[in-house]
């Protein structure tokens, strides 16, 4: 079983947000947006946020994360909105089961004793949102949160 990261071919940094956008537009994903804190050599400490972005293996089986790509009109996504951050290799990562009607998949959040899945943990703010009734898009697919099910269904182009 391959990690989230063992499929990340390069890595790179963006000191601006539309550095990052630019490079979102050309493949990357976001990976996590930290903030770099310096000191120089007075002892004066300076900060600034660093887009750290990933580009992903190419495979049938992939799908990215809607800021990956350019927003209508060729438009750069504000990465800095309020969506939570989601990694889609942890989505991927699960063992979906597709309904009988062919019309989406689902898998357990919580394990037999009723704890939530390990696994998902750094999913927990989208989970959260989830389970206050919001749909959200994540790469191909709308996803919902019933009870112990966690719901995802293609979108349409």
């Amino acid at each position: 079983m391959d990690t989230p990261y063992a499929r990340i071919t390069e890595i790179r940094e963006a000191s601006t947000s539309a550095e990052a956008n630019e490079c979102l537009g050309s493949g990357f994903v976001l990976i996590k947006a930290v903030e770099k804190r310096e000191t120089d050599a007075l002892g004066r400490q300076s900060s600034n946020i660093v887009y750290v972005l990933g580009k992903l293996k190419a495979n049938g089986n992939s799908h990215t994360a809607p800021s990956s790509s350019p927003g209508p009109a060729g438009e750069p996504i504000n990465i800095l909105d309020d969506s939570p951050q989601v990694d889609p290799s942890i989505l991927e990562g699960r063992p979906w089961k597709s309904y009988a009607s062919g019309e989406g998949e689902w898998t357990f959040v919580v394990n037999q004793d009723g704890s939530p899945v390990a696994e998902l943990e750094p999913a927990k703010e989208f989970l959260e949102r989830l389970g206050n009734g919001e749909d959200l898009v994540v790469g191909g697919y709308k996803y919902r949160l019933r009870g112990k099910f966690l719901k995802r269904y293609p979108v349409s182009a």
